[in-house]
């Protein structure tokens, strides 16, 4: 059949299967080198690593701030009242001092074309009149202490009058008593007819005798008694105007006192320490003009120990708390030789303050911006240097790390999500 005979018919000429065979090129084989499989490996394990150290490491957030070291109960600026040049400068650096102590001594003279220097020449005015004040005041005590010694002995002589008087009066009164006894005896007389009627007025006549010397001695009695009170009583008018002398001499030297004090806090003025404690800081010179209020040390509360004194902005204050770990560097012992030193958020101010209002470090307080004052409590009051110890000093500048919150790397990496999150 014409079918069969056209399956008999080999697909490929035996000519090709014959040259197909006998090719001089295998199969291509596609190999893979090893170093393929290490970098497959050595990549893999980098993202491993990766994803390991984003999920197991953390980071912390910290705020970088300025600050300054100061005893805990505040450090005194010592300043002046009043302008003035150094004159005397009373203490050292380091020196401990009790409240009162004289600090420094300004002087304030002031000088005239005529007279040179005025204040010297008021001082001396106002010491001769006060010198001149007190002569009189001596004269006016030696002239009252005169007269009433004068009235004393007066009443003094008048009272013993008074005493001879009332003895005189008593021995008249018994005179009296005798006259009028012996006339009353005598009118018995007449009446028995003894003795004639003129001898009986003799007698009454000697009674009235002896009645007005009695009458004559009272009222000389009377007028030493009203005399012995003048006496008295000029002299306690005496002593009373001599108080009052004394007074007014007194008040008129209190007020040139008040004068020569005042005076004298012009020419010199003593800059005292309000509290007990260790002077540092000393920045007044002799021979330097200071202003009012221009500060000459610092004085450091004795017991007080050292803190940092921190200055945030708005910036870096929102987050930071009390009990937060702090990292102080000193910049007097740099940190890359010497460490970073801890210490712990004692306190943070409530509302912003102005830079005048902060012990602001040198360069520090030019700007306008107002910052929050951080309290921090340190750790150690001294530093390790050379393997000796040196105590912290106040006034000392530092930056300070707040570490604010501890983080793992994913959570920062992720943060933006969240907050997109947060917001939808």
């Amino acid at each position: 059949m014409p079918t069969e005979g056209v399956l008999s018919v080999p697909l490929f000429r035996s000519a090709a299967l014959t040259h197909a065979s006998d090719r001089r090129y295998g199969r291509i084989v596609l190999l893979r080198p090893a170093s393929f499989a290490w970098l497959t490996a050595v990549f893999a394990l980098i993202a491993i690593a990766i994803v390991l150290f984003f999920s197991l490491a953390s980071y912390t957030r910290k705020a970088q701030v300025p600050g300054v070291l100061l005893p805990s109960q505040g450090l005194i600026r010592v300043q002046p009242a009043q302008s003035g040049v150094v004159a005397e400068v009373k203490v050292r650096e380091g020196q401990q001092v009790r409240a009162g102590d004289v600090l420094f001594v300004l002087g304030n003279e002031r000088e005239s074309a005529t007279r040179g220097d005025t204040g010297r020449e008021i001082t001396s005015l106002l010491q001769s009149r006060r010198d001149s004040l007190a002569g009189d005041q001596a004269m006016l005590r030696l002239q009252a202490r005169q007269k009433q010694e004068t009235l004393r002995r007066k009443a003094d002589d008048l009272g013993r009058e008074l005493q001879r008087m009332d003895e005189q009066i008593g021995l008249q009164r018994r005179r009296v008593a005798l006259a009028e006894d012996t006339l009353r005896r005598n009118r018995r007389l007449l009446e028995s007819q003894f003795i004639s009627a003129a001898a009986l007025q003799d007698k009454q006549a000697e009674v009235i005798d002896q009645q007005t010397k009695l009458a004559d001695l009272q009222r000389s009695r009377a007028a030493l008694q009203s005399e012995h009170d003048a006496a008295l009583s000029d002299l306690a008018d005496l002593q009373l105007q001599a108080k009052r002398d004394e007074a007014a001499a007194q008040r008129g030297m209190a007020e040139l006192e008040q004068d020569l004090t005042e005076n004298e806090a012009k020419r010199k003025l003593l800059v005292r320490a309000s509290q007990a404690g260790m002077v540092s800081g000393i920045a007044a010179q002799l021979g330097q003009t200071v202003a009012s209020g221009q500060t000459l040390a610092n004085l450091s509360p004795a017991g007080s120990p050292l803190e940092a004194e921190l200055y945030a902005p708005s910036r870096a204050a929102g987050f930071v708390k009390p009990g937060m770990a702090v990292l102080i560097r000193y910049q007097a012992y740099p940190y890359q030789k010497f460490g970073q030193f801890k210490g712990t958020v004692r306190e943070v101010s409530r509302s912003a303050l102005r830079p005048e209002e902060l012990y602001l470090p040198g360069g520090q307080g030019g700007s306008s911006e107002q910052l929050y004052r951080v309290r921090v409590r340190l750790e150690r009051q001294s530093v390790i240097t050379y393997g000796q110890s040196q105590s912290l000093k106040a006034g000392m500048a530092l930056d300070a790390s707040v570490l604010l919150e501890r983080r793992k790397l994913y959570e920062w990496v992720l943060e933006p999500l969240y907050s997109i999150s947060g917001k939808v």
